[in-house]
């Protein structure tokens, strides 16, 4: 690596704060203190061998300068986007969810009343399923800006709906087919300010599952039929060595992610420094064999660790792969872009420029939602391949492969072309 002279032969106790200088090449940079970093001008730089830079590097970057390049291979896409309104007697739709096991385009939707409407834009039928009232939290003070916000989750059948409050600690479940309340979810009061509400539906040897968050530390898997707990577990009384009981886990959860064949699950946590790190493990050896593998199972990997930097865009890319945007190790020193991991080994696979925002992923490719404009990327080559203008969809319907969101009292989709 090419640092500036000021790096040269520094002393280890003596490192000043890093510059990143980008040169358009990729994620390619050179080094620099904050004095040359900052100043006018082109950076005099040297190059250094391996160890130099390891230890240099022992410290975060702190800032960037300049912009990374992006790959481009422009692919021929059919653009449209069809539009469906929405009836207006539904009111203000808040939240989307798809329906996946769905041959055709079928949708559930979260009113601002608390109903829950099943949408078949192609059919033109709009089906009120049922209404949920979720406690109100009188108590809450937003964090950060965290409002409460209501968010809708359905399992694959659509049989199964979870209305809970982003940012905060409550929840309920309904069985659409009976319309009948199946659970009460609190994911607990110790900050749940910080983070979504933790809760997910998988599916496991063919029945949905509800991955939820019970504490602030703990998460559980419950039966949405019936709320029967599947993951029962007790910590011991008696503290370990470090004066904690075995398996305890210093960790906030936060929003979860489930592969698309429900083979592994991530989370979007942190930890107190404060620092954000996502981690992954296997949902089914979760269920199957290690009661503790969300707390410290040997399928379970920490991806990366950020300072100040949680709650960002996340998402599967099939079943093995998991994409982290930012790129960098401090919040105020993060590059749009993002890193993909193993979930089998937890180790970073590659790392490109470009995406941010919101993610999603087909498995084929992945979708980066920016502002009102929508990104297509290779996720193995880092190319972005085609743009969709004034689209910004906030889920993906893996059953007929189509983005949407609702923007104005429309319904927005955008059919991938896989």
């Amino acid at each position: 690596m090419r640092v500036c002279p000021h790096l040269v032969r520094v002393a280890e106790d003596d490192v000043p704060s890093l510059v990143g200088l980008l040169t358009g090449e990729a994620l390619a940079y050179d080094l620099a203190c904050e004095a040359c970093g900052g100043a006018d001008g082109p950076v005099a730089v040297a190059e250094v061998c391996e160890g130099c830079v390891d230890r240099l590097l022992e410290d975060d970057i702190t800032a960037w300068r300049g912009q990374p390049g992006i790959l481009e291979r422009p692919e021929p896409v059919d653009a449209t986007v069809l539009r469906w309104p929405v009836p207006r007697r539904l009111g203000e739709v808040i939240d989307l969810a798809p329906v996946h096991d769905a041959a055709t385009s079928t949708w559930l939707a979260l009113t601002a009343r608390g109903r829950i409407v099943e949408l078949e834009p192609d059919a033109g039928r709009v089906t009120v399923r049922a209404t949920v009232k979720v406690a109100r939290e009188p108590g809450h003070r937003p964090w950060m800006g965290h409002a409460l916000r209501p968010r809708l989750h359905v399992s694959a059948c659509g049989r199964f709906a979870a209305v809970v409050h982003d940012y905060g600690r409550n929840g309920r479940v309904v069985d659409l087919a009976r319309g009948a309340r199946t659970m009460t979810l609190d994911g607990g009061a110790y900050r749940p300010d910080a983070v979504p509400f933790s809760a997910a539906f998988a599916v496991v040897a063919g029945r949905p599952v509800l991955v939820h968050r019970t504490a602030w530390n703990r998460l559980d898997v419950s039966d949405p039929r019936t709320g029967d707990l599947l993951t029962r577990r007790e910590f011991e009384a008696v503290a370990g060595p470090d004066g904690r009981p075995a398996h305890h886990l210093d960790y906030f959860h936060g929003r979860l992610h489930v592969s698309a064949g429900s083979a592994a699950i991530a989370d979007d946590g942190w930890v107190w420094g404060a620092a954000g790190v996502p981690q992954v493990w296997s949902l089914r050896a979760w269920l199957d064999g290690n009661v503790w593998e969300s707390e410290d199972g040997p399928s379970k990997h920490a991806l990366c660790q950020r300072w100040y930097h949680w709650d960002a865009g996340m998402c599967f890319v099939g079943d093995t792969t998991v994409a982290v945007s930012g790129i960098g190790n401090v919040d105020e020193a993060m590059l749009a872009g993002v890193r993909m991991f193993s979930v089998a080994s937890g180790t970073q696979l590659t790392a490109f420029a470009g995406p941010a925002g919101t993610l999603l992923s087909d498995g084929r490719r992945l979708y980066s939602v920016q502002g009102s404009a929508t990104h297509v990327w290779d996720p193995v080559t880092g190319h972005r391949t085609a743009t969709i203008a004034g689209f910004a969809p906030t889920c993906l319907h893996r059953g007929t492969g189509e983005l949407a969101g609702i923007a104005d009292g429309v319904l927005l989709r955008w059919r991938t072309g896989r």
